[in-house]
């Protein structure tokens, strides 16, 4: 009896964005030491916004660590709210206001007065080669400082793709934060098994980061993780001809967004 493989591919493809458990593990250490200081201060509403750079300006990389760590937060709040990062958007919006206008006076109070705000974390993002650091601070509504907590989490292939695309003047949002719904596929084949001079007998894992845009389709492709040259092209040049329904905002609006996708190689064997 020997086993012999089969020329198919059993190829698993993953939407989801992840994180290894180390990585899980500190946000989760961070955002638990964040939720006793809001007790401490005695803050019953705070609100996180948008992360800003170094610079001051938002950035892609601020607002996935605001949107992460407030829906973290919201799930260890012991006595206080983390007040809907959607529902302020919706306030600022009426005014034609964003986070990054809430550094002036005038926005801010408007916004603690309709939102019975007492407290705001801030954080800015510094990028140190694939090195993140996050500086938080939490205020009150007069500017008090009530405590800070500074946070590093080295970037996978993921948020470093992200982060390149977004440098490149990419604008997109994230499926699954900040009421953002993850895009649909309609159309979405699996890769050949490469075949011919050069490719490997190996098995594994490729993760895309790519685009998918407003009518759909999959753009700015990046290899997030590779497996091989041969198996990562197989995968880009499946991915290319993929098509979605793409992903909605809370208010239902079509919003280009930046998704994972990991394609899992793999030769199904059989008895002979």
């Amino acid at each position: 009896m020997n086993l012999r493989g089969v020329v198919l591919l059993a190829c698993v493809l993953t939407f989801a964005r992840g994180a290894n458990a180390k990585v899980v593990d500190g946000r989760r250490t961070v955002v638990q030491e964040l939720a006793q200081d809001v007790t401490r201060s005695k803050v019953k509403r705070l609100y996180v916004p948008d992360f800003t750079d170094e610079s001051g300006s938002l950035s892609i990389l601020g607002r996935f660590f605001a949107a992460t760590f407030a829906g973290m937060l919201g799930e260890n709040a012991m006595g206080f709210v983390v007040v809907d990062r959607v529902q302020v958007r919706r306030n600022l919006s009426k005014s034609g206001r964003t986070d990054q206008d809430l550094a002036r006076a005038d926005v801010l109070a408007k916004l603690v007065s309709d939102m019975s705000l007492d407290g705001i974390l801030w954080g800015k993002v510094s990028v140190n080669q694939d090195v993140a650091t996050i500086d938080l601070v939490m205020r009150d509504t007069l500017g008090k400082e009530l405590a800070q907590r500074r946070y590093e989490e080295k970037l996978d292939g993921e948020l470093r793709a992200d982060l390149e695309a977004s440098q490149s003047g990419s604008v997109f949002s994230y499926a699954g934060l900040d009421g953002v719904s993850p895009p649909k596929c309609l159309y979405c084949p699996v890769p050949e098994w490469p075949v011919g001079q050069g490719s490997p007998a190996r098995e594994g894992d490729v993760v895309l980061s790519i685009l998918v845009t407003l009518d759909g389709k999959a753009d700015q492709m990046r290899v997030a993780q590779t497996l091989d040259p041969v198996f990562d092209q197989a995968a880009l040049e499946c991915v290319r001809s993929w098509h979605f329904e793409p992903a909605k905002d809370a208010e239902g609006k079509p919003v280009p967004v930046r998704i994972p996708v990991q394609i899992t190689f793999k030769r199904r064997w059989q008895v002979r």
